[in-house]
């Protein structure tokens, strides 16, 4: 194990909104709707004094001492000041300077957040105008208190302005908030310290409780250890696809299905679809339509619920075998990034409904959301967690490169070099490869996994260097392919169910390539010599990174085969390419 550090995460937990009397409905109401009001003005001083609050080379930090010149006056010490050009002690009565203080740093988070990500003003993207910001409420000013004896056990205990009442001093009133949490949010909090808490109201109209707590985790130990990439195909009807990509090969092909969270999702669809169409009936015939909007609202988010639980199942499982590897390996992971996917799916595109339906119920960034997180909830480093563009991953060849074709939805063929496998399985190492490129330690051949890199990568990267280094940008070519061919979208029925390479399924015994290279090394030197003495009675030139000949492949192996080198067709290439250039000269 590793040095210690801390971690961040937020636990969830309902408010007993049924149990609250009339009065602590009402203050709390009004407590978050006067929170909101003022992180709105915060929001809106810091957009029109833009110019001079953002401090830092990059300009993406507000400076809170100048916020704080602009909003509110102090009496005391070295910032004595009087006037400020938005007085907001005058404009905001019942609230107290370290409650401005709170709304304030909320609003800082949500304007940096927009000046690092992009994308509209926070005034002015959809949400912020019409519901209530939840403020940070820190430490000093709550309390959550649990009390054996009574029928609610816990208790959320707020101090608060709204309700003040100065005698010798300002004496601050306390609203108590009923909580139900679950044993498994219990347990979050013990394990760590609880810093915040923010109180809000859902598009359900449900009341949460966020606690932010800190976790103490201890990082996993990875020196001395070989490097591998750990890629992850993600599909629909099949979930993912697994491999581990090592010096020594591709190992551990694992793919996994969930059979029953298909069925139940399209159920679901299936009886959404029947009430929206009564509630349109209803509304033709003018007639009252909120117990069929109410059953909707509940059906959907039975729906939800659903589904998370099964991609947590789903996480969970992967972490436990990621675990498990990187017990030997230095292990990186890398899942595939599916963009502009929902696009494809538009009404509109002449795909059809069921294809709309299929695609939208594709939950591919909460999967990989969910696996970042835990991942680090278990120490791992983030900084070994990558995303890569899944485009074109299922159709080109990670041998040669070629674009290849799709007889079958499991099976994937390239007609260039030869190379039959798995389609997912391809395209999980494709994925891998492209992880490869954008670390410069793994591009390494020597000490890295350079050797899954084509030649003509290696040549890019090579005069990429001489230009000027990458800065951590991505290394990956930006051209596409110069045919117009089969998307990702299209490939989204990925293979079979949890179990290994050792599967009955007909696409997967006849997709892995098969000679291994000490079986097929007299075949390799016979095709060299004849490729090469053709090539220098003809003078056809050799281009790099471009396959002349096609393999015959003498048996098959199973997909679960531990090694890259069992088709040899990388090194087979290589030395296809020196012999050439020897003989022609």
């Amino acid at each position: 194990m590793g040095r210690s550090s801390g971690l961040i995460v937020s636990v969830k937990i309902p408010i007993r909104w049924g149990m609250m009397t009339k009065r602590q409905r009402t203050r709390l109401n009004q407590i978050t709707g006067r929170d909101s009001r003022i992180i709105k003005a915060y929001l809106g001083v810091i957009e029109r004094n833009e110019t001079d609050l953002l401090t830092s080379g990059k300009l993406n930090r507000v400076n809170v001492s100048k916020l704080d010149k602009l909003t509110l006056t102090a009496s005391r010490g070295v910032a004595e000041r009087h006037y400020v050009l938005h007085d907001f002690k005058k404009r905001f009565t019942n609230i107290s300077v370290n409650e401005f203080q709170e709304c304030r740093d909320t609003a800082v988070a949500m304007w940096q957040s927009y000046l690092e990500k992009g994308g509209s003003k926070p005034l002015k993207a959809r949400g912020y105008t019409s519901r209530k910001i939840p403020r940070f409420v820190f430490k000093q000013r709550f309390e959550f208190i649990y009390t054996p004896d009574r029928e609610i056990k816990h208790w959320l205990v707020i101090r608060d302005s709204l309700d003040s009442s100065r005698r010798s001093s300002r004496i601050h009133d306390k609203l108590a908030i009923p909580l139900s949490p679950s044993s498994y949010h219990l347990n979050k909090m013990n394990e760590g310290i609880v810093k915040t808490v923010r109180l809000f109201r859902d598009s359900t109209r449900k009341w949460w409780a966020i606690f932010t707590v800190t976790l103490r985790v201890e990082s996993l130990h990875s020196l001395g250890k070989p490097s591998a990439v750990f890629a992850i195909d993600l599909g629909i009807k099949k979930t993912a696809c697994t491999v581990l990509l090592t010096r020594s090969g591709y190992k551990h092909v694992r793919y996994w299905r969930q059979g029953k969270k298909i069925g139940h999702m399209k159920r679901y669809d299936k009886r959404v679809a029947c009430l929206q169409r009564e509630k349109e009936d209803l509304l033709k015939m003018n007639k009252d339509t909120h117990g069929v909007a109410k059953e909707l609202r509940e059906l959907n988010c039975k729906r939800n619920r659903i589904s998370i639980e099964y991609d947590r199942k789903l996480v969970k499982d992967l972490c436990d075998h990621i675990l498990e590897i990187s017990e030997k390996f230095d292990l990186y992971v890398c899942i595939g990034r599916v963009k502009g996917i929902r696009n494809r799916a538009r009404k509109g595109n002449h795909r059809g409904r069921a294809f709309r339906g299929m695609i939208h119920r594709w939950s591919f960034a909460r999967v990989s959301e969910i696996l970042k997180h835990k991942l680090e909830t278990l120490g791992y480093n983030s900084r070994r967690f990558y995303s890569a563009p899944e485009a074109w991953t299922s159709i080109m060849c990670h041998k040669c490169g070629h674009k290849g074709m799709r007889p079958k939805q499991n099976l994937f063929i390239c007609h260039t070099c030869g190379y039959r496998a798995n389609a997912d399985l391809n395209g999980a190492i494709n994925i891998g490869r492209r992880h490869i490129m954008l670390i410069p330690s793994l591009r390494d051949e020597k000490k890295g996994l350079g050797m899954w890199l084509l030649p003509k990568e290696k040549a890019t990267l090579k005069a990429r260097r001489k230009k000027s280094s990458s800065k951590r940008k991505s290394s990956l070519s930006q051209r596409g392919p110069a045919s117009v061919g089969e998307s990702v979208a299209d490939c989204y029925d990925q293979t079979s169910v949890v179990e290994f390479a050792s599967s009955k399924d007909l696409a997967m015994v006849k997709a892995v390539e098969t000679p291994s290279a000490s079986s097929s090394s007299g075949n390799v030197e016979s095709m060299q010599r004849t490729e090469a003495g053709s090539r220098k009675r003809n003078h056809v030139p050799v281009k790099s990174g471009k396959a002349h000949v096609i393999l015959k492949y003498n048996g098959l192996s199973k997909a679960g085969d531990s090694s890259r080198e069992k088709g040899g067709t990388q090194e087979f290439l290589d030395g296809l390419l020196t012999n050439t250039r020897s003989g022609s000269s």
